[in-house]
């Protein structure tokens, strides 16, 4: 075999072996976008889970202190905060709550006693304005909070909340269906013992800090 034939045959060979070397090459910067495109999205569902979650488990959300109205007084912050919405929580499940303007209203119209919480970042803020002038009239002691999310939260509701009012006695429950069990009466009693309690300590808490309303 000439010179020429040798040579060229090597060259076959080497370039034969470098190929699957490069093809690894290949399929190793190919896999690289796939694995930094992967980290975003992990980082974004968390993100989002983290943001969904704000102003959650009885949390007063944090609002700029200008977005609030300048009659939002007295108004529920830190300690005070967590205790009126995690009330407002168990009154919810309790059937002691009255959600809304027109129930609120409704509520302190019959007589009805409670602690009325109002959202101090609601606009038009025209829509609270006679609610604690009604309270004060039929001696019902209210507060703000600083989140209409954080109400609606605590109420039950995805939506953003006004008002609401706790009232001091709950609605009566429906007699169970035919074929249905009837909840544990002692259990029953015992949900209403406790939530008396968190209520006695939270309308003292807002009686202390409550502000009498200038009149004009």
């Amino acid at each position: 075999m000439g010179k020429s034939s040798k040579r060229t045959l090597d060259q076959a060979t080497a370039s034969d072996a470098a190929a699957p070397a490069a093809m690894d090459v290949d399929a190793t910067a190919a896999a690289a976008p796939a694995v930094a495109d992967a980290s975003p999205s992990k980082k974004s569902k968390k993100d989002k889970k983290d943001k969904s979650g704000a102003g959650a488990d009885g949390e007063d959300k944090e609002v700029a202190l200008e977005q609030l109205a300048e009659i939002a007084k007295p108004l529920a912050v830190k300690k005070t905060g967590k205790h009126v919405l995690r009330l407002v929580k168990k009154a919810s499940k309790s059937r002691h709550l009255k959600r809304g303007v027109k129930e609120v209203v409704k509520s302190i119209r019959k007589g009805e006693k409670g602690i009325v919480v109002l959202a101090a970042d609601i606009s038009p803020l025209d829509i609270l304005t006679h609610i604690p002038l009604l309270a004060e009239e039929a001696n019902c002691p209210y507060i703000w909070v600083t989140s209409k999310e954080s109400l609606g939260l605590a109420s039950s509701t995805k939506r953003p909340t006004s008002c609401v009012m706790v009232a001091e006695k709950g609605m009566k429950r429906k007699a169970p269906k035919e074929g249905e069990a009837a909840k544990d009466d002692s259990k029953v009693k015992e949900a209403e013992k406790e939530f008396q309690e968190e209520y006695a300590g939270v309308k003292k808490e807002v009686e202390a800090l409550e502000v009498a309303i200038p009149t004009y």
